[in-house]
């Protein structure tokens, strides 16, 4: 079914016959002065035919303003709030804080040993290879025992031993 608008222009335009126009004429007699606007816009449609508006020398130009000009006065809907990634600031440090314990953790639990070493011995291992005291009438012995980690050295011949040598 057609508009009141389409209708309407129809009935200027004389397109309306027969029962259409009856039904549409009664219901113009709802409308007061509707007489008066078909009289005007006929008085218009005759004024335009006399006087064509002149072409355009630029029409994509006028239509770009002439759009331009709707969406500015076109009102916009609301833009609806956008959620934040995170509900606040301090939920983010929290989560930050969070991620970088777990980080030093596993930092440390990777980077830094645990514990005694698989193996028995101590992994600071020195071993006596040769001896040479510094006079002829002393000789020197080393004796090794892995089981105790202990090397033992005999010094025999020897007069004195210095006071900051002496065990105590």
């Amino acid at each position: 079914m057609k508009t009141f608008e389409e209708r309407f222009t129809a009935w200027v335009d004389g397109k309306l016959d027969g029962r259409e126009l009856a039904e549409f004429e009664m219901e113009l007699q709802t409308h007061e002065g509707a007489q008066g606007n078909k009289q005007e816009a006929r008085r218009l449609g005759e004024f335009l035919r006399a006087y064509p508006a002149p072409p355009l020398s630029n029409p994509d130009f006028f239509n770009h303003q002439l759009f331009q000009r709707i969406a500015a006065e076109t009102p916009r809907p609301p833009r609806p709030k956008a959620k934040p990634a995170f509900p606040s600031p301090l939920w983010r440090l929290i989560s930050a804080g969070c991620f970088l314990l777990i980080a030093a953790g596993l930092l440390f639990k990777v980077l830094i040993p645990v514990g005694t070493p698989k193996d028995p011995a101590s992994p600071y291992f020195a071993q006596v290879v040769e001896a040479w005291p510094a006079t002829a009438n002393v000789s020197a012995t080393t004796v090794y025992r892995p089981e105790d980690n202990l090397t033992v050295v005999w010094l025999e011949g020897l007069e004195f031993i210095p006071a900051s040598q002496q065990i105590q």
